[in-house]
């Protein structure tokens, strides 16, 4: 539905959430038979009183020495003092892949886990508190809320917005996150939870704030940069349709980097230990009242002019002419503090590059998000490395909001987003005829096997699904076509029951062909370098024995031969399958369940 839409559907109450890697947000949106949908975002939050308006909290929790949580969001902070124990802070950089990790140029050091609190358990700590206060400020701040809190309560649905690069595991993860939170209960209907790209959902933000109308027409390419904390998601659009509904497709897989704030401060503190290594101003204390104010005020209103930086940390007696501290204060020079974007700027712009590069279109319009996105020193930067192309930059000024969050509910609401490209190859194990004049079968001979229907067989290849960079449509599925074969004198019917198949991805730039690397295929133990386990499809072959054949294998030998169909759909932001089969001509269906690999 558009933004001008009356609602004509079941009357729901929907909250998106984007939990950041320093700074979380929640909107909502009560849908009600003919209103026009709004979406608000919660506004106030304990130990915020003086920013009214601001939808932004700190990602913190604050745990006593048992382990129990006992402060979140800006409390943590202001409790520190008066509290023993270990404040958790920066935990979404746990959950990123590798992949993720071992993109660009920045690593970080992420801050441990309080002793004896299992990350899930952080997380379902800190979502708890996000959902209570949220739905409390509903209540408390919505005509009627009480009575429509009580109506809705059992079916209300949220969306968790993430990262480009997180995929089905961390998908699972946060799932049971959900449920141990107490948001959600075990085996709830799966539209109750939804998830969201933060690109996919930062699009939506931006469209909304844009003035898109007078720039936006059907053939239009522009990308969507969206730099929070520890990422920036790289996406690039093309508008396809303007009416009845507006619709876009990716161009090309999205990029995601680490690259966000949290490098900038990073390497801000190392500057400043440096800078203060000879002084006595070098302790921890000092510098990370330094920090603060770096993070608060520096970082924030640094445009790389000339001017110097001023940080207060200490006392008027507190100086130090040698590292230009002069009554309680530190100047910078404008060099030294552009020197802390250098890193992230430069991922940033390749990975940007990368985009256009693999799209080979010219992009109109660079639309900019996120909270990082408001620096000027970025902004600027950004502006000045992409001059020669002519495109019009965009940025969404207002640093109350959080893009992703309200673009989470704003998904929701209007699904503009109809196409996907994959940022992976996707597949499943398979294996092959071995042939004895194939060099490469020669190498892994000693894994040969011989199938029930007398054929010798070799693997595992990987059975490729969708590739890397191709674009899906939402409505899409896709078919595959797989056989199980049973010696006859051995099968039992219970063996039909337990289907599995293991999911795969590879973050490659080529098509991979051997599922495992060729010096570990004695064991098999080594996935191929850039491939990683997704998920298991799982499910019950029981109902296609009727269709079971009964066949000749080479030799003479029976064996039981029963064919099936698994119809996947990739376009979505979640995957999703079933199971198709022939039964004496007629097709018939059968659900799937995916079951996610960990990701610790």
């Amino acid at each position: 539905m558009t933004g001008s839409e009356t609602y004509a559907g079941d009357e729901k109450l929907i909250f998106g959430i984007d939990l950041g890697t320093t700074m979380s947000a929640v909107s909502f949106c009560h849908l009600q038979v003919g209103a026009q949908p709004r979406v608000r975002l919660v506004t106030k939050w304990p130990g915020q009183e003086d920013a009214a308006g601001d939808c932004k909290l700190p990602s913190l929790v604050r745990y006593n020495t048992a382990g129990e949580p006992v402060a979140f969001g800006a409390d943590a902070l202001e409790n520190a003092a008066g509290i023993d124990g270990t404040l958790a802070r920066w935990f979404k950089l746990h959950l990123h892949p590798q992949s993720m990790k071992t993109t660009g140029t920045n690593t970080l050091e992420i801050p441990p886990l309080p002793e004896g609190v299992p990350l899930k358990q952080v997380y379902a700590h800190f979502l708890n508190y996000l959902y209570s206060h949220s739905t409390a400020f509903f209540r408390d701040n919505s005509h009627d809320g009480p009575s429509i809190w009580e109506r809705l309560q059992d079916s209300i649905e949220i969306v968790l917005a993430v990262p480009n690069g997180w995929d089905t595991p961390q998908q699972g993860f946060l799932r049971d996150a959900v449920v141990l939170a107490g948001i959600l209960p075990e085996g709830h209907a799966p539209r109750r939870l939804q998830f969201v790209s933060e690109a996919e959902a930062s699009v939506h933000f931006a469209l909304q704030h844009s003035e898109g109308e007078r720039w936006l027409r059907p053939g239009t390419n522009f990308a969507v940069l969206d730099a929070g904390g520890s990422t920036v998601d790289t996406t690039l659009y093309r508008c396809t349709a303007i009416t009845p509904k507006l619709q876009l497709e990716e161009v090309t897989a999205s990029e995601c980097v680490q690259a966000g704030s949290v490098f900038v401060d990073r390497d801000a503190e190392k500057m400043l230990r440096l800078k203060l290594k000879e002084s006595k101003f070098s302790g921890d204390e000092y510098i990370q009242e330094m920090m603060e104010v770096f993070e608060k005020k520096t970082k924030r209103k640094f445009d790389g002019s000339a001017d110097q930086s001023v940080i207060a940390f200490g006392r008027a007696r507190d100086n130090d002419p040698a590292c230009n501290i002069s009554k309680g204060r530190i100047t910078l020079t404008s060099d030294e503090v552009a020197l802390t974007y250098q890193g992230v700027i430069y991922d940033i712009h390749e990975s940007f590059e990368r985009v256009l590069e693999r799209a080979d279109k010219f992009c109109d319009a660079h639309l900019m998000v996120g909270g990082f996105s408001e620096s000027p020193y970025l902004r600027k930067t950004l502006r000045e490395r992409n001059s020669h192309r002519g495109m019009q930059i965009v940025s969404i000024d207002d640093g109350t909001k959080k893009a992703a969050a309200e673009g989470a509910t704003l998904w929701y609401l209007r699904q503009t987003v109809v196409a996907r490209a994959a940022r992976a190859y996707f597949g499943t194990n398979m294996t092959t005829p071995f042939l004895a004049t194939d060099s490469m079968h020669q190498e892994r001979a000693h894994t040969k096997f011989t199938d029930p229907d007398g054929v010798i067989r070799i693997g595992p290849l990987l059975s490729v699904w969708c590739s890397k960079n191709e674009i899906i449509r939402g409505d899409e599925s896709r078919s595959f076509d797989y056989c199980r074969m049973y010696p006859s004198d051995t099968f039992e019917a219970s063996q039909l029951a337990g289907f599995e198949m293991q999911i795969y991805a590879c973050d490659n730039n080529v098509r991979p062909y051997w599922l495992y690397d060729a010096t570990n295929v004695k064991t098999n133990d080594h996935l191929a370098s850039g491939t990683r386990p997704v998920c298991k499809i799982v499910g019950d072959l029981s109902n296609l024995r009727s269709s079971m054949k009964l066949l000749n294998g080479l030799g003479g030998k029976k064996y039981y031969k029963v064919d099936y169909t698994v119809e996947v759909f990739f376009g979505q932001t979640a995957l999703c399958a079933e199971l198709t089969w022939q039964d004496n001509g007629v097709t018939k269906k059968g659900p799937l369940t995916l079951i996610p690999d960990s990701v610790l």
